[in-house]
């Protein structure tokens, strides 16, 4: 229904950009401002296209629009905006895929995923081809171009369960192997759900609950190598919170994270400077013996958090209303999903829509301690998931359409005849 109604934009707009006003105090309002319509009132007819797979994400970058309009549109604001919208088309685009295209899709997430494993080999040797700097904490462990051993364990975690349908078993083994070698909590933790996802339906009880003790094992082991802890994200969390409660229902506004965490980290440089300032030391020596403060991520590695700090409490409701419609049609797609076929660990026993299904939960369980959203690829392999997912589900419900008959061109259909009784 959105797209029924984007042509009316066109009556405001006619109307607004002939009559500009001072606004935000930019110059050249006569320029400006009808500038500033035609981007608004152009996001609104793509919003439209986008309500028409989602209406929650739909009016969730609406929303983010709204609150960027309140800031005066900063640069970071107006940069995460148009990526938004763009990624809302192509979300529509995978809804409307055919189903050759996603089978492809998923063969092309496989390539990509097999040239980082790839480097990921090399890194276990120390060996990083193309990589400018690694820092020397991970030296021996995989992280491929990602740059990052938990970015690296993520992106593998989503494309798990996509490799187990396409490729069978082994492939899945293989790929969780590595994830456990990057040693990385959150990405083993998200991908041993994911796997306990796609094989909970075809298992007995008991084999259930082998298959998650064993899992369970794997976390543990990962964990008391890594660390029982949050890698300092509580302290960071509990850091921003007051200013979270500045604006708790309308957040501080989009990309205003990256903003609050350079000021922190420059407040505590200073801090520190000025410590040893005090101490007796020259503000020139100073400088020279403190490093930068990165006592703040440039994301905040928890996602509903970071939605809550930028967008508040409307934000996190229309998020939330967005992950409730994924859930129903997780909930319709398993209900109808085809029986498995073909030996237990042979390519295709396992369909794809689980996959798909598998992709998204472990994508909800890694944005708890990850910027799952805020990296690229994992964004992409989600919101590509989720579109598939989408887009199987309606064709569920699907009727088989009437052949279409032009209306030109035909010949018109012959009157039945009438029976002797009838032409007396």
């Amino acid at each position: 229904m959105a797209g029924v109604y984007a042509p009316w934009l066109w009556v405001p707009l006619l109307a607004l950009v002939a009559i500009p006003f001072p606004l935000f105090g930019w110059p050249l309002p006569e320029r400006a401002v009808p500038i500033m319509w035609l981007l608004v009132i152009g996001g609104f007819v793509l919003l439209s296209r986008v309500a028409q797979a989602s209406w929650p994400l739909s009016l969730l970058i609406l929303w983010a629009i709204i609150r960027a309009a309140m800031m005066k549109f900063p640069t970071r604001a107006l940069q995460l905006l148009l990526l938004l919208v763009l990624t809302g088309l192509l979300y529509m685009v995978a809804r409307e895929a055919p189903e050759r295209v996603r089978r492809l899709a998923a063969l092309a997430l496989m390539v990509g995923l097999v040239w980082e494993m790839a480097f990921g080999v090399l890194n276990l040797f120390s060996i990083y081809p193309g990589m400018q700097w690694v820092d020397p904490n991970y030296r021996g462990r995989p992280m491929g171009f990602l740059t990052h051993t938990n970015y690296f364990g993520s992106f593998l975690a989503l494309a798990l369960p996509v490799a187990w349908s396409v490729a069978g078993v082994g492939a899945a083994a293989a790929v969780f192997a590595m994830i456990v070698l990057t040693f990385s909590g959150g990405p083993v933790i998200s991908a041993s759900v994911g796997v306990l996802f796609m094989v909970w339906a075809d298992l007995g009880r008991r084999t259930r609950w082998a298959v998650a003790g064993g899992l369970a094992g794997v976390i543990a082991t990962v964990m008391t190598r890594h660390e029982w802890r949050l890698s300092g994200r509580r302290e960071v969390w509990l850091t921003a919170l007051p200013e979270y409660l500045r604006y708790p229902l309308i957040g501080q506004g989009l990309g205003s994270w990256r903003i609050w965490a350079d000021d922190i980290n420059t407040r505590f440089t200073r801090e520190a400077v000025q410590a040893k300032v005090a101490a007796g030391a020259s503000l020139e020596q100073a400088l020279q013996q403190t490093p930068p403060s990165v006592f703040a991520t440039l994301q905040a590695h928890n996602e509903p958090y970071q939605l809550a700090f930028e967008l508040g409490l409307i934000g996190l409701v229309l998020a939330g209303l967005w992950v409730l419609q994924a859930s129903l049609l997780a909930r319709r797609a398993l209900a109808h999903e085809p029986a498995p076929v073909g030996p237990w660990w042979a390519p295709g026993h396992l369909p794809l829509e689980r996959a798909w299904i598998a992709v998204l939960l472990t994508a909800a369980v890694n944005s708890l301690g990850s910027p799952v959203f805020h990296l690229p690829a994992q964004a992409a392999i989600t919101l590509w998931a989720l579109g598939s997912l989408q887009g199987a589900v309606a064709r569920l419900g699907a009727q088989a359409a009437p052949s279409y008959r032009p209306l030109i061109g035909t010949k018109p259909q012959r009157r039945p005849k009438r029976v002797a009784a009838e032409r007396t």
